[in-house]
């Protein structure tokens, strides 16, 4: 927990920092623009308190309906939670805040593993930091519940890069 707490603070800290392409007059979450992108999370990061460790890898794409209004979708493959290897399908909606580029989502994901689905509402709080007009880094807080198991509802930090098109 006391790694969770520290990753945490770090994601505050970057969300402090300036990136010059938000900056710019000009709009960055526009309508019609495509992102695609994965994360990671687990690695210790997280917690689940039916497992120790776990380790989640997630390929994402999203679109923006309308300026700021981002659907997204996911698939997924999760190690340790379960017991076993997982894997996920999943949609969310996000919604960013153009001034600082913070975002705010919900979505959910249906988990799949030898004789158990799971499906898990989620909400997250991130930060897409410009790294270029196109690349971000996009560090997450995200929280997730089970519906079958509250064992395997969990708490953690997701590190993820995107491309924006």
């Amino acid at each position: 927990m006391k790694k969770l707490l520290m990753a945490a603070i770090g994601l505050m800290m970057a969300v402090c920092a300036n990136a010059q392409y938000l900056n710019s007059p000009e709009k960055v979450f526009y309508q019609g623009k495509v992102m695609i992108g994965a994360s990671a999370s687990g690695f210790d990061l997280s917690y689940h308190k039916g497992s120790e460790w776990n380790m989640n890898l997630d390929v994402k794409a999203g679109y923006l309906l309308v300026d700021d209004w981002m659907i997204t979708g996911k698939l997924g493959y999760n190690n340790g939670t379960y017991g076993h290897s997982a894997f996920s399908l999943g949609a969310g909606l996000r919604y960013y805040i153009e001034q600082n580029g913070i975002y705010v989502g919900v979505g959910g994901k249906y988990a799949h593993t030898s004789g158990f689905d799971d499906f898990l509402p989620e909400a997250n709080v991130g930060y897409a930091f410009f790294l270029s007009r196109h690349i971000t880094i996009e560090p997450e807080v995200y929280y997730e519940l089970s519906t079958k198991c509250s064992d395997y509802s969990g708490l953690g930090l997701k590190l993820g890069f995107a491309l924006y098109f």
